[in-house]
């Protein structure tokens, strides 16, 4: 135990260089200004910004919002409604990377009409942003009623997106 008084006696009683001292206290001094100056400022992350639906009445619209395509599919075009609660799908071309929205439409009526579905999606601010990309549709009444669904996947040709990210349906 005394060994250890020694040592610690030996590091209390050692000079310490002034220029040691110097580049401590200008450290220091450099660290209180760069704190003092620090300002954070948080930013929203709002992603998509609104879906904006028309419709001829005839079919409900959910906007799933963003993902990013797995595996690159072909286009698939047209849907029919199925009879029970399932749901079909449809897409425009999917390339693996590219950021993709999910749409998914509900048809309210019993017809066996053939709808078309336009999905646009626009990207960036201003009143209409840079148009990424316009897919359409045709979703086909299921002849009777139905609790199934269509969900649309709309690749957006892009691997980088700027909020906000806009997107419209018009269903004719």
């Amino acid at each position: 135990m005394s060994n250890l008084r020694a040592k610690i006696s030996q590091v209390t009683t050692k000079k310490v260089p002034i220029l040691a001292l110097v580049v401590v206290a200008m450290l220091g001094m450099v660290a209180g200004v760069l704190a003092a100056n620090l300002t954070v400022t948080p930013t929203a992350n709002t992603g998509e910004i609104g879906t904006y639906h028309t419709s001829t009445g005839s079919m409900t619209v959910t906007d799933n919002g963003l993902g990013v395509v797995a595996n690159t599919v072909g286009a698939v075009a047209s849907a029919t409604f199925p009879t029970s609660g399932n749901n079909n799908n449809a897409n425009n071309a999917l390339t693996a990377g590219h950021w993709f929205d999910q749409v998914t439409f509900t048809d309210t009526l019993t017809d066996s009409t053939a709808h078309t579905a336009t999905v646009t999606i626009r990207n960036g601010t201003g009143p209409a942003g840079t148009l990424l990309v316009i897919a359409t549709f045709t979703l086909t009444g299921p002849g009777v009623s139905s609790t199934g669904t269509i969900t649309a996947y709309v690749d957006t040709g892009a691997t980088s997106l700027t909020s906000p990210i806009t997107v419209y349906v018009a269903i004719t």
